[in-house]
């Protein structure tokens, strides 16, 4: 939109105009960075418990997911093992379209008391699934919880 320059208005018709034009920019530029913020990610979270009975037990599953991902971490609180215990943690990706299974990636165990009672996993952004399992002789519960991006 222009002012007209009826009535004599020069100067102040460009100075109207001048400030026009910068809030056009200004919106259009209010909208590029809306359209940024929108489509950052969500750090989001889940979690829950596992009690250990001697099988493997899944901690954290996404077999299937709908698109690529970015998991961060997994902790699980191993406050509850005691000396005479043991506890096996394992990782496992697929990295094939069609599912070829999830594939054992890395495998840690851990004999007593854990110091410090904290495991941390950290997971790498992943297309086609992640899994966490835990494997415990003892019936204790693990409390964990998983953080990823969507």
């Amino acid at each position: 939109m222009k002012v007209s320059n009826s009535a004599n208005l020069g100067p102040i018709t460009i100075v109207i105009n001048a400030i026009l034009a910068l809030l056009t920019t200004v919106a259009a530029n209010v909208v590029s960075i809306l359209t940024v913020t929108n489509a950052l990610p969500t750090l989001s979270e889940t979690g829950g418990t596992v009690t250990t009975d001697g099988t493997e037990q899944d901690v954290y599953v996404n077999a299937v997911p709908i698109g690529e991902f970015n998991p961060i971490c997994v902790t699980i609180n191993c406050t509850a093992q005691t000396a005479g215990e043991t506890l096996i943690v394992r990782l496992y990706y697929d990295n094939a379209p069609g599912g070829a299974g999830l594939i054992l990636v890395d495998e840690v165990t851990y004999v007593g008391a854990i110091d410090p009672p904290m495991i941390v996993i950290d997971l790498d952004p992943n297309r086609y699934g992640v899994a966490v399992t835990i494997e415990g002789d003892g019936a204790n519960a693990y409390p964990w919880d998983v953080h990823y991006e969507i």
